[in-house]
């Protein structure tokens, strides 16, 4: 089972330590709070990313960010892995530092991803650190250690996809709206399956609803309720996918009191009904893997 092996006191960001999955129930979402990055070393893990299927094996990587929908659907007995967990705090400084465009763009099109050898046995390494540091030095000393160790990992890591893709465009400058945004999707992330509604959000941020939707479209490509029905498809997916849920069933745990509402922010989303989305999926899987980084 996950084993956190830094003690429980208010000033701990990070949990890190090996895990067998045990603790995890398949179909039902992993609880992220900020960031969690794994590395598989024995068995498999079959998972679902915001409905998209991946299966980790022996050498592959996750990247799960807090506004990702993470599913585990089936378990290997033999499953061992090592993980890092940042609360969200800790993961919103990090990422701050990432300004990779190429970085972000793999981690959310592949969240899990087979790394080459080379990388693998680094990674490996790392995460030994990690267990070392955590054992060895009090909880202030761990707690920043971890914390500049996670961010150089994955400065070095947006070096090496950049180096392997090439980059993306220019990397955009970080500011208080781009920080807004992120701390708006981890609260979409806590709250979707009940709060539907932009004046929600803007209220936990102290902000208005007018300026949320107006630094969502300009950071985001699209406005905070099409950001929040967004992330209610994902849910949806994911459900059609792993469940055997009816649609009125769906709605009721989401909140909704009309499915046929629901409905329709789905067939907006998708171009389907939750039905032809459920049926199309089941004829046609989709396994998604992607060459080494």
């Amino acid at each position: 089972m996950m084993t956190e092996q830094i003690n429980s006191k208010p000033a701990t960001h990070f949990k890190t330590g090996p895990t067998d999955g045990s603790d995890w129930k398949p179909g039902h979402p992993l609880s992220v709070g900020g960031c969690m990055i794994m590395l598989c070393e024995e068995g498999s893990l079959e998972i679902t990313v915001n409905s998209r299927k991946f299966t980790m094996k022996d050498g592959s990587m996750a990247f799960v960010v807090f506004d990702m929908v993470a599913i585990p659907v089936k378990i290997s007995d033999n499953f061992r892995a090592k993980f890092i967990e940042l609360d969200f705090e800790s993961a919103q400084n990090a990422f701050f530092l990432v300004t990779s465009n190429r970085f972000w763009e793999q981690v959310y099109t592949y969240p899990v991803f087979k790394l080459r050898r080379s990388l693998r046995d680094i990674t490996s390494r790392w995460f030994s650190t990690l267990d070392w540091i955590k054992t060895n030095c009090s909880e202030i000393t761990a707690q920043e250690t971890l914390r500049r160790e996670v961010e150089n990992f994955m400065l070095v890591m947006a070096e090496k996809v950049e180096s392997y893709l090439g980059s993306l465009d220019s990397n955009p400058p970080k500011n208080r709206a781009w920080a807004i945004i992120n701390e708006f999707l981890g609260l979409v992330n806590h709250y979707y399956t009940n709060r539907h509604d932009v004046a929600f959000y803007a209220d936990k941020l102290n902000i208005t609803p007018n300026y949320l939707n107006i630094i969502a479209k300009k950071n985001l490509g699209i406005t905070a309720k099409e950001q929040i029905n967004l992330q209610l498809a994902i849910v949806v997916k994911m459900l059609l996918d792993t469940t055997d849920l009816t649609v009125k069933e769906i709605a009721e745990r989401l909140h909704y009191n009309d499915p046929s509402y629901l409905c329709r922010i789905f067939r907006k989303q998708t171009g389907l009904s939750p039905l032809q989305f459920r049926n199309k999926l089941r004829t046609n899987p989709d396994l998604t893997t992607e060459p080494p980084v």
